[in-house]
């Protein structure tokens, strides 16, 4: 259910069964998304597929959501699934430094379901 209430709209992923999708939805669009998960047992977070609408890009909104996921789920080390695209790389680049993990590329672990 979405909540236009709230900054950040946590919802099922409809691409991944298992995974959540944080999204934020400006003037009826969402202007960001990207799906994630997290397995506490292990201490890591795994994120996807980070979408940012292009009147919105280089605004900090996938900073300010990344972050929010992490502010959320303190203690993890978080992590993608593949390789990143190359124009995609200074976007890890930079979001991932200070970043337990810096979103390097990791399999998910035994208790989460595969992306």
């Amino acid at each position: 259910m979405i909540r236009l209430d709230a900054p950040w709209q946590d919802t099922p992923s409809s691409e991944r069964p298992g995974w959540r999708e944080r999204a934020a939805n400006l003037t009826g669009d969402t202007a960001f998304a990207v799906d994630y998960i997290v397995c506490a047992l292990c201490g890591l977070g795994w994120v996807e597929q980070p979408y940012t609408m292009e009147e919105y890009q280089r605004c900090g909104l996938a900073t300010a959501g990344l972050a929010a996921l992490r502010a959320e789920n303190p203690g993890l080390s978080w992590h993608t699934l593949g390789g990143h695209f190359r124009d995609s790389r200074p976007f890890w680049a930079a979001a991932g430094t200070g970043v337990p993990g810096n979103y390097q590329q990791r399999e998910t672990c035994a208790h989460v379901p595969e992306g």
